[in-house]
């Protein structure tokens, strides 16, 4: 009987609304959810159901917008997708958002609107865009009342600015520059356009008018996750809508393998003296999956990189000028492991640190579905110094933090890597990996100190004349010239029976480990050869260039066709997509037209072929004893016990080294001098750096110790006194680098091979009472390293260069040029790697116009010790005694001579 009852009721319900008339569904429009439709569209039966339908699709607790009575008001004009564009001509509001206008329905050209509606017809079309109109207008009354676009988990996800979060920034804007990026063109005018137009999308998508309308992987659930997500969390909060769990995305599926994901990694790659736009470094990012059913190779791992879109503009003072200028665009590339071997650890040549970010979960497969989307629609301008991958990957990041988690960038005027490091640690978000990936150079140096331990390990365990010629072999493997190396490796095999056969029985074994030790170290100083010779060989290859025959696009053709390629995840699964740089150069070095090389450039590609063929001859003997008489040595034993060494020597480094970076440094000071008049007095000051990392300083978010780099690094000393103190004298070096990197050991044949060099440009001003108290200094110098430590942590230097400088007073403006020698030694203490003492000074005979040569010295003895670590700070102390000079040598003693004492404490 109950059951007969419901039948009835549900046909009498249901009986009525079939046979409601258009007024009665206008009119329930109005009273049930405010929505009022007045002539001429209170009389379009087409536009009233397609307007219940729109409504029909939004959860029932949003069908009633707040704000009060909603009017749709239809005009006959024609519009592109039937809306307004906020135009005089077309208004999408009146002024207090009380009617929403809609007008004749046209088909729109923008791109990004139409992506994935190219298979419905027009009719179709017309009905989809009036059902996104009618959610349109209702999510902006809500957004208007409970302001969600101003969730700041919904404004990272596309890096919206209110006005004035950068100095520049006047008005509100995304950091994504790609109008693929949004909904629709509209939805890139603000953060609450941005969540209106994609409601559109999420609630009316184009497969809700046809089932096949839209493949399974390019349906918006499956393209935009996080925007899903953050709009159904920011709903599910308020009560209004519990999203349903997401559908299979068999490709995001396949490629995030989410349930085998291990961790993400940041990456950081060392900076480099050769090339200035790799002078601070370069951040990526490494997704790690456990090892699944099927067996990932490791040169197969994903790499995510933010990277400059360049084509194939590789150096130069265009390119570093465009970089600047914000002349490139900047995206995401999943690359692999194996591209960045080969074009950073191989051809570059740089070392890349570790560091394993402290994710939960969740946190890391919503970063999972950040690098997906990115990919595909994320698009950022690129300015070297603001717009890089640090800031990029902050971005990216930020956007997947959970439970108001949010990294701050370190700085607004410019972004480095080391700085973004600490800004992670801030955060307790980073922890360092003690195992590097290494450059093929790095690893060579390491394995040169390695053969040379074995080689005196051998020394006490073979017979004299076989250790004799090892020390040959080891002199003729150390020779600049790869035709002698080859025809050393060539001799290997029967001196190596020899070397065997030359110990007692006993030690028979050990002498076989050290000596297959000893040879695969020996190899891998060659394969760095091949490396720095590919590097060298591309070089001279791209200045052959007389014509290329394969297009060459620019980068702007290149963003255009990438950003083609990721619209249809169908297209893209057929095709890998990638930004090899060096892959670009080599398919247009095959076809191109060549000019007939140098005498220098057909020497270098001569040695190029003949430092491979060389390698080929080493690692084939190499193999051929590895099957004979290295056949009882286990070679994967001798690559664990290699390991342990390397992440042993790493780990100590790393829980020595201050944690953070040399960016934003800020130390006070207090001491006293000699004034002018004889008197002692006391003195405060100030040191603050944009960057300083000092010669032998390792910060575990540094750069190598081995050079040196300081840029706005000041220095400003005041004599206290009632009232305001007086300004003594200040010191600014705006670009400072010094590097004692060199040759590897077996290409130091020259004086010019023991070399390093550093350059400074500084502004000066000493005390009012001085003649000339203003000075702008530019000097470079050559450096002579006497001394060093394996890791630089102690080190002399002799400097021999040139200054050239603008003195001015009050009345009088001077130019001074001038010689300048120099001695740097730092010697380090126990504890931290920022214990030490170093030794500072300098001579400069300078000419100065109008006054004839003067002589300048100064001296310097500091003495850095850290006190300790708490958390992730540390306080450093440091005393210092200077001494200046300026006068003439045939007048000694007199002159100028200012001896000064401070201690300075630095908060790390």
């Amino acid at each position: 009987m109950r059951l007969l009852v419901a039948l009835v009721t549900g046909l009498v319900v249901a009986q009525p609304a079939a046979a409601r008339t258009l007024a009665e569904r206008v009119r329930t429009l109005e009273t049930e959810h405010g929505l009022v439709l007045r002539a001429p569209a209170s009389e379009d039966a087409a536009l009233v159901t397609e307007v219940e339908a729109g409504l029909a699709a939004l959860p029932p607790a949003l069908r009633r917008p707040p704000g009060g009575p909603l009017e749709l008001v239809l005009h006959p004009e024609p519009a592109p997708l039937g809306m307004g564009n906020d135009s005089e001509r077309r208004p999408d509001w009146n002024e207090d958002r009380r009617q929403f206008h809609l007008y004749d329905f046209v088909p729109t050209q923008e791109r990004r609107a139409t992506l994935r509606t190219a298979r419905l017809t027009e009719a179709e079309l017309e009905r989809l865009w009036r059902r996104r109109a009618v959610v349109h207008a209702v999510m902006q009354r809500w957004d208007d009342a409970r302001h969600w676009s101003r969730d700041p988990g919904w404004r990272r996800l596309s890096g919206w600015l209110a006005p004035f979060d950068r100095p520049l920034t006047l008005s509100e804007q995304s950091l994504l520059s790609y109008a693929g990026a949004f909904s629709r063109a509209r939805g890139q005018k603000s953060a609450s356009l941005d969540l209106v137009t994609f409601a559109e999308e999420l609630f009316v998508p184009a497969e809700s008018l046809r089932e096949e309308a839209v493949p399974v992987d390019d349906r918006v659930s499956c393209q935009e996750l996080s925007k899903t997500r953050a709009l159904g969390d920011l709903l599910a909060a308020q009560r209004l809508w519990t999203p349903p769990p997401r559908a299979p995305c068999p490709a995001f599926d396949t490629w995030a393998n989410a349930g085998e994901l291990s961790h993400f990694e940041l990456l950081m790659v060392a900076s480099t003296g050769r090339q200035p736009e790799s002078l601070f470094g370069h951040l990526l990012m490494r997704p790690v999956w456990h090892e699944g059913a099927i067996p990932r190779g490791p040169g197969f791992e994903a790499v995510v990189q933010p990277v400059a879109l360049t084509g194939v503009e590789t150096g130069g003072p265009r390119y570093i000028a465009k970089g600047l200028a914000g002349g490139f665009s900047l995206g995401f590339l999943t690359s692999t492991m194996g591209d960045l071997a080969h074009e950073t650890l191989e051809l570059e040549q740089r070392t890349i640190r570790r560091f394993r970010l402290r994710l939960t979960p969740s946190e890391q497969v919503r970063l999972l579905e950040r690098v997906w989307e990115m990919e595909r629609r994320g698009y950022l301008p690129y300015y070297f110094l603001t717009d890089n991958c640090a800031s990029a990957l902050l971005f990216l990041i930020n956007g997947a933090l959970e439970e108001g988690r949010r990294v701050r960038a370190p700085g607004s005027l410019w972004v480095l890597p080391g700085a973004m490091l600490d800004a992670f640690t801030r955060l307790e978000l980073l922890e360092h990996i003690p195992d590097d990936f290494e450059s093929t150079g790095e690893r060579a140096l390491r394995a040169h100190e390695s053969r040379e331990e074995a080689l005196e390990a051998l020394a006490t365990r073979v017979g004299p004349e076989a250790h004799t010629k090892l020390r040959l072999l080891h002199r003729r493997l150390q020779s600049p010239e790869p035709e002698k190396r080859r025809e050393a490796w060539s001799r290997v095999p029967a001196l190596a029976e020899a070397v065997l056969a030359s110990p007692p029985e006993p030690e028979r074994e050990s002498v076989r480990t050290l000596l297959h030790a000893y040879l695969a170290w020996s190899v891998r100083v060659e394969r760095s050869e091949v490396d720095r010779a590919e590097d060298e060989r591309l070089k001279v290859e791209r200045e052959l260039l007389v014509k290329i025959h394969t297009a060459v696009s620019t980068p702007e053709d290149d963003v255009r066709e990438r950003q083609l390629l990721f619209e249809r995840e169908d297209v893209l699964q057929r095709k890998l997509a990638t930004l090899d740089r060096i892959a670009l150069l080599q398919q247009a070095l095959a076809t191109a037209d060549k000019r007939e090389p140098t005498e220098e450039e057909a020497r270098i590609l001569a040695r190029a072929e003949a430092i491979e063929a060389t390698f080929i001859t080493a690692t084939e003997v190499q193999g051929g004893l590895q099957t004979g008489l290295f056949s009882e040595v286990d070679p994967l034993a001798f690559l664990e016990r290699d390991r342990t060494r390397k992440t042993r020597v790493e780990r100590e480094l790393s829980s020595r080294a201050p944690r953070s970076s040399g960016a934003a440094r800020t130390a006070v000071m207090v001491g006293m001098d000699l004034g002018p008049s004889g008197r002692v007095r006391p003195v405060v000051g100030l040191r603050t750096a944009g960057l300083s990392q000092a010669l032998g300083e390792s910060y575990l978010h540094g750069y190598r110790p081995s050079s040196e780099l300081r840029v706005l690094d000041g220095e400003i000393r005041l004599e206290p006194r009632r009232g305001l103190p007086r300004v003594l004298d200040s010191r600014l070096t705006l670009l400072g680098y010094r590097t004692l990197l060199r040759e590897p050991p077996w290409h130091r044949s020259t004086l010019l091979d023991e070399l390093g060099w550093g350059m400074e440009a500084l502004l000066e001003s000493r005390e009012q009472g001085q003649t000339l108290p203003h000075r702008a200094t530019a000097q470079a110098e050559a450096l002579l390293v006497v001394d060093e430590g394996p890791h630089f942590e102690h080190y002399a230097a002799l400097g021999l260069g040139a200054r050239a400088a603008l003195r001015w007073g009050r009345d009088e403006l001077a130019p001074a040029v001038g010689p300048r020698l120099s001695f740097s030694q730092r010697v380090d203490l126990p504890g931290s790697l920022a214990n030490a003492v170093r030794l500072e000074a300098a001579w400069s005979p300078t000419y100065t116009l109008h006054r004839g040569l003067r002589h300048e010295a100064e001296a310097s003895l500091r003495m850095d010790l850290l006190l300790g670590q708490w958390g992730r700070r540390g306080v450093r102390l440091s005393p210092r005694a200077q001494v200046r000079w300026e006068g003439q040598l045939d007048a000694l003693p007199s002159g100028q001579f200012e001896p000064r004492l401070d201690l300075a404490l630095e908060l790390m």
